[in-house]
């Protein structure tokens, strides 16, 4: 299936597109998310993306686990005097709960031989997980995103092109992606079900023999944004 979307075109503005395949085979456990965005205008234009990828109930639940190859944990919206406020670190999710306020890390990723880097939330009680894959050169920064609050339930998968410091850093550090007219980028993500208890042990074992994440709730974040190398 194919899908286009983009801005209409204005005298002095941007003009970027869009279009995404997505692909699945039948009976498979995998869906393919195919992304091209280009600039059909005349202008030098800018681009920054970053997918929000919500997972809910029932893979989402109490005891439910964030898996990752974590090589360093950069960053975090609530860290400091509210980092261990809410009780809820970043590997375990517990129930839903009330007055929970969102919270946000960067976490730096390792990625295979291939350049995959994959992510996975898992529930050992149903043993169901969703794991997210993408490419280490397309998406060199991942976000997890906790909205645990009764009624809203969700934890956001969230790979991105450029660090959490923004267009004016990215501008700074030379990070920002410029595509000039008749350029595209292009982004490859692979959406897996994990479907019994020998999946989610497979995954958590092909996860972790690339980087051994964080064994503790609330690891200390570095403040490391490490310069964005090796796009393709």
């Amino acid at each position: 299936m194919n899908a286009r979307s983009g801005a209409k075109g204005t005298v002095f503005g941007e003009d970027l597109y869009l279009v995404r395949r997505i692909e699945a085979d039948v009976g498979s456990d995998e869906i393919r998310i195919r992304d091209r965005v280009g600039n059909r205008g005349f202008y030098r234009t800018p681009h920054m993306y970053c997918y929000h990828i919500n997972v809910g109930y029932p893979v989402l639940d109490e005891g439910a686990r964030y898996l990752a190859p974590i090589k360093d944990v950069v960053w975090a919206a609530h860290a400091g005097d509210a980092y261990r406020k809410q009780g809820v670190g970043y590997r375990t999710i517990p129930a839903p709960k009330q007055n929970f306020h969102e919270q946000v890390w960067q976490h730096e990723l390792a990625a295979d031989s291939a350049g995959i880097a994959p992510v996975a939330l898992v529930n050992d009680r149903i043993a169901l997980g969703f794991e997210v894959s993408t490419r280490k050169e397309q998406f060199p920064c991942m976000f997890e995103w906790q909205n645990l609050q009764a009624g809203q339930y969700a934890l956001g998968i969230e790979p991105s092109t450029n660090h959490v410091l923004g267009h004016k850093a990215a501008r700074e550090r030379g990070e920002l992606i410029w595509l000039e007219h008749g350029e595209e980028r292009r982004y490859d993500t692979t959406f897996r079900v994990l479907a019994g208890k020998p999946e989610i042990e497979a995954a958590e074992k092909r996860i972790a023999a690339l980087a051994r994440q964080p064994g503790e709730d609330f690891p200390a974040p570095s403040g490391d944004h490490r310069p964005i190398e090796g796009r393709s």
